[in-house]
């Protein structure tokens, strides 16, 4: 019996031997599994602080505000005084143990079960283990981190997981690492740290939430636990008593800066710098940003003024950049007036939310009138009233003032903002054209056809961002050549792309920058004048939706954006108010100019010589109402820059001298007495300035007989061919059509004919208008007393 007996429990004592080997080996095996699972050095991405271009803090971390900061890598040598205190206080046997610290396991053991003040055993290793992968603590996570350690430790050495550490230690405040809690707690290189800021920083694994040194008992406790850590390196010989003595005064009267937070008027800009940044790169330092936080709160000063009272005529909100005219480093951003604003969208970002442009294109149109030759400072443009005929009637243009102002000079005509000229540049130049341009410039995103937006290119059609528009116009005062904005220092691209012309560019700068040449659509002394050179546009949407102005000087660009966030017409705000917050801004910038100490003029084209001979432009002096050289009949002139070889030949030809006779106004001939003849000045027009002169004070040249065989007469509107329709929403018996005529030279007066039959009888300058009647109709003028009349014109009004 006792021999079965002790069989059985040898059998059974031997089953339960291969279980516990089994199930230990299981667990080996498992926790094998495990910890090569978490064998690799990891850590989130390095995440920044931003500075602005003076080093004042501006931001810190990514967009998601709740996400753990630092990681940053500490130095290649490792600073010693940050080692030594953490190694002092955390793992003193760091290099004599390959991960595990079974010494001070057991004392730790031995301390807890014995009721002793609870003692930690991890080491370094162990804490990287804990910190790559955080959880409950367990016992098998315990011994998953044991584990850890000691593969980590022979795979990758005591200097790399050391250095490790010191990249993902926890710092409190949800910052990792004591590279980047040493400039963001002491704003120094973790390199420059004393003895007490280290130690300070050493305390701080243990609790970090407990030890915030934001807060007054969290700076108390920190405080303590660093005076520990200095009594700690002076045992163990790596303080003499001296240096102890002044580490500890210095522990006594160090000051924690108070916790620095993100400028209220800058979170645009940090939104902006943190996308643009964001997992990109990894950091040593701190990102010293182009912003100017001074000037920033200048800005948002000025931005705040305005709204209040803007919003009182519709607006609902704004957008500012300044930037540096020579580099393109932004100096202030303003994507909306407050960014907490609930009742106006204050957290969308303005400055990049497409917009319509209004008339801020125009002088990208005007440069290829120049650069294609079709155009130069001599051509003389028509600001008319202007229809084209289609399929669907006829198509109207007007100004934002609801005037024309007849011919203008190239210059005059941008820098009085003509929608008439502006179109009539566009449909010369060609559609495609200026859409490519537009491409080049950053201005049109869109893979589209030139076509979907028509001539409404040059009159708002094409919606862009405030960031776009500016960057355009510092290609033009950077001379035509590429122009890019920075957040930061820029990188050395070599030299940028040519993208307009110099000299055109040189020529749209001075254009845009001429009091005289906006007269008389903006007047003197406004928001468009300087006491220094400034080129500036302004722009209006239709309905008044959105206002615009860009303005350069010689050192920095300014763009403002001023509407509604739901597309709501505004009472009235146009370019001349963002003009106005452009100009404050600008003045601010230019203390000096302002006052008339310095100023830097914009450059000219030049005239240079090329292998003996001039080329390049020269001064030509011209009238304004002709385009041709001056003479002294000119009752104005004006100076342009020409190409050489492109100067008008011929004298004006609008300001003539003629012979009258003083009885009867009419020309003298050979038969007037010499004492009734009188010599008279006056500005011939061309014939389709004549009905536009007629009502702005330029009288017409005296009449000739209606016998004379050299009288012509031509019908200017409407075209041939029109067909126009009853508008719904207006009574029939109020649409009307203009009838207009060229008569040359002048007589006193036409009569019209409609389908054969007199209609009215009409003096200079001839225009009158007809009632619309459903049908087809002949339109034609005629003199009243002789047989001159002009073609047949056909018209078809649709029922």
């Amino acid at each position: 019996m006792k021999s079965n007996l002790s069989k059985h429990l040898k059998l059974a004592l031997k089953c339960l031997i291969v279980v516990a080997g089994l199930l230990i080996t299981g667990v080996a095996l498992l926790l094998l599994h495990e910890v090569h699972g978490r064998s690799q050095l990891t850590s989130p991405p390095a995440t920044p602080i931003f500075t602005d271009r003076y080093g004042t803090f501006l931001a810190e971390g990514t967009t998601d505000e709740n996400a753990p900061l630092g990681f940053w890598d500490p130095p290649a040598v490792l600073p010693e005084r940050i080692v030594a205190c953490l190694l002092a206080v955390e793992d003193k046997r760091y290099y004599e143990h390959f991960g595990v610290d079974f010494r001070s396991l057991l004392r730790a053991l031995v301390n807890n079960l014995s009721g002793r003040p609870r003692q930690g055993a991890s080491t370094i290793a162990m804490q990287v283990a804990r910190l790559q992968r955080p959880g409950k603590r367990t016992l098998w996570r315990k011994a998953c981190e044991m584990g850890t350690a000691v593969w980590i430790n022979q795979k990758y050495g005591h200097e790399k997981v050391l250095r490790h550490y010191l990249k993902i230690v926890p710092q409190g405040n949800r910052i990792h690492g004591v590279a980047y809690a040493a400039r963001r707690y002491f704003q120094k290189p973790l390199a420059d740290l004393s003895w007490a800021e280290a130690a300070v920083l050493a305390s701080l694994p243990r609790a970090p939430g407990r030890m915030n040194l934001y807060q007054f008992e969290g700076r108390r406790k920190a405080f303590e636990r660093a005076k520990l850590i200095l009594n700690l390196l002076h045992k163990n010989g790596t303080l003499n008593a001296e240096n102890l003595a002044i580490s500890q005064r210095q522990l006594k009267s160090l000051k924690i800066p108070v916790k620095e937070s993100r400028p209220y008027h800058s979170y645009h800009a940090i939104l902006r710098l943190q996308d643009l940044v964001n997992g990109t790169a990894s950091y040593t330092k701190p990102v010293v940003t182009s912003l100017d936080l001074p000037l920033q709160e200048v800005v948002d000063s000025v931005a705040s003024k305005a709204m209040g009272h803007l919003r009182q005529r519709g607006a609902g909100n704004m957008a500012v950049i300044v930037a540096e005219r020579e580099t393109g480093a932004i100096r202030s951003y303003l994507g909306s007036e407050f960014y907490a604003d609930t009742d106006f969208a204050g957290a969308i970002d303005y400055a990049i939310t497409p917009r319509s442009a209004g008339s801020t294109l125009k002088p990208f149109i005007y440069v290829l009138g120049m650069e294609t030759g079709v155009f130069s400072p001599a051509s003389v443009l028509a600001d008319l009233p202007f229809n084209l005929v289609h399929s669907r009637g006829q198509y109207s243009v007007a100004n934002y003032d609801e005037r024309f102002l007849g011919p203008m000079l190239y210059r005059k005509a941008l820098a009085n903002s003509r929608n008439v000229p502006a179109v009539h540049v566009l449909k010369t130049v060609g559609l495609a054209k200026t859409y490519d341009l537009f491409h080049q410039l950053g201005l049109a995103k869109a893979d589209r056809s030139a076509s979907v937006y028509g001539l409404g290119l040059a009159i708002g059609g094409l919606y862009v961002t405030l960031e776009d528009l500016v960057a355009a116009y510092g290609v033009l005062g950077n001379d035509g050549k590429a122009f890019k904005l920075h957040w930061f220092e820029p990188p050395d691209e070599g030299t940028p792309a040519q993208i307009i012309p110099e000299d055109v560019a040189r020529q749209i700068t001075l254009f845009l920058s001429d009091p005289l040449a906006r007269l008389p659509t903006f007047t003197r002394m406004g928001p468009l004048e300087y006491p220094f050179p400034v080129a500036v546009k302004t722009g209006t949407s239709q309905g008044f939706r959105d206002a615009w102005a860009v303005a350069y000087s010689s050192k920095y660009i300014v763009g403002v954006w001023i509407g509604h966030p739901d597309h709501e017409r505004m009472k009235r705000v146009a370019g001349l108010d963002a003009a106005q917050l452009v100009k404050e801004i600008l003045l601010f910038l230019h203390p000096k100019e302002r006052r008339g100490v310095d100023e830097t003029p914009f450059l000219p084209p030049q005239l240079r010589q090329d292998s003996g001979r001039s080329v390049g432009y020269q001064l030509v002096k011209l009238c304004p109402l002709s385009g041709e050289l001056a003479t002294e009949a000119c009752s104005e002139t004006v100076l342009e820059y020409l190409p050489l070889g492109t100067e008008p030949t011929a004298s004006c030809g609008v300001h003539q001298s003629f012979a009258v006779d003083r009885r009867t106004g009419t020309l003298a001939g050979s038969t007037t007495p010499p004492e009734r003849v009188e010599i008279r000045s006056y500005a011939v027009l061309p014939p389709r300035f004549t009905a536009w002169g007629a009502v702005h004070g330029y009288d017409p040249p005296p009449a000739t007989s209606t016998e004379s065989p050299f009288v012509s007469i031509a019908i200017e509107e409407p075209v041939n061919g029109s067909v126009f329709r009853f508008h719904p929403d207006i009574p029939q018996q109020l649409q009307s059509i203009a009838l207009r005529a060229n008569v040359t030279p002048a007589v006193p007066e036409i009569v019209w004919y409609v389908d054969g039959e007199p209609f009215q009888k009409v003096s200079y300058p001839y225009t009158t208008r007809w009632h619309l009647r459903a049908g087809s109709h002949a339109v034609q003028a005629r003199f009243p007393h002789a047989d001159i009349q002009s073609g047949i014109i056909t018209i078809t009004v649709a029922p």
